[in-house]
């Protein structure tokens, strides 16, 4: 009998280290901290609206199914670890009916070229593209035209995409000091493929980028007015020069600043004026420092 009991004193202890390694959940994604993010703009110098290749290498396409059987790219969004996208949350609740979203481009530079984007003999890696494994939409989002509060949403893939010098994650406010930061008169670039002044009716065919100023809150209210739109703390109101070429850019794109070595994600591209250049009506974004929270919160 006691011969027994020792016999069995192992196994029961070796049982229960299995259980207990069973029971551990799987790991949380995180966010990637500042030297491993927000890495991805040329030291280049040109005043141009056309990023070089490998510029913002976070940028991404959500893309569409419509019912005739067609796909096309109609919002962006900004790669923010290797499982997860941030947009803007009407790009999900508020797409037209029988439309459906079938995945995510990223790594892409011109939508014209079927092969690899190249600049003279330098050539990017293929785009790749990201299946869906769940969309989260921020659960006090609503449609109405007249507000678009909380426009913010995470797309999750069903595998964690490889980085490299073409696909790489954005830096998100995680701090208190960024969060809390007055944001008011801050020059700020918005990069995304864009309408432009001589295609309204589709979008460009390269990724574009724009030198805006983040407004304060009283010219915004002043703007928006007259429309019966009221704003609120999460969201941020951007001004871009009158003549500029390029139009706001397509919901979910990336508004960023740069702090140190590094590109942060401070706003999602929500809505603005039709057509281009009107200085009068900025372009509202969701400001990402009020869901920062949140978005850790939805991360599995």
């Amino acid at each position: 009998m006691t011969q027994l009991i020792r016999l069995l004193i192992p196994i029961a202890f070796l049982a229960s280290i299995g259980l207990v390694c069973y029971a551990q959940p799987a790991p949380k994604a995180t966010l990637p901290r500042p030297n491993e993010c927000g890495n991805g703009q040329s030291d280049r110098l040109i005043n141009t609206a056309l990023p070089f290749l490998g510029e913002y290498p976070w940028t991404a396409l959500i893309q569409y199914r419509k019912p005739d059987g067609k796909l096309e790219f109609r919002c962006g969004g900004s790669l923010i670890n290797a499982r997860y996208i941030l947009t803007a949350a009407h790009c999900i609740s508020g797409i037209p009916k029988n439309w459906k979203i079938v995945g995510v481009r990223l790594g892409e530079h011109d939508l014209s070229n079927a092969g690899p984007d190249c600049d003279g003999e330098l050539c990017a890696d293929p785009h790749v593209d990201m299946s869906i494994d769940k969309l989260i939409v921020h659960e006090d989002h609503n449609n109405l035209p007249h507000s678009q509060w909380d426009d913010i949403a995470l797309i999750r893939f069903d595998r964690d995409v490889t980085f490299s010098d073409y696909i790489r994650p954005i830096c998100l406010p995680l701090s208190d000091e960024l969060r809390t930061s007055n944001t008011t008169g801050l020059r700020v670039k918005e990069v995304g493929w864009s309408r432009t002044v001589v295609s309204l009716g589709r979008i460009s065919d390269t990724k574009l980028r724009s030198e805006l100023e983040i407004l304060n809150r009283s010219e915004c209210d002043t703007a928006y007015q007259q429309e019966e739109i009221i704003l609120r703390d999460t969201q941020l109101c951007v001004s871009r020069p009158k003549r500029g070429e390029v139009c706001h850019a397509i919901a979910g794109s990336s508004l960023m600043q740069q702090v140190g070595d590094s590109l942060y994600l401070i706003g999602i591209t929500s809505y603005g004026p039709k057509g281009c250049g009107n200085k009068n009506i900025p372009d509202v974004y969701t400001n990402v420092a009020s869901y920062v929270d949140w978005i850790e919160s939805k991360m599995e």
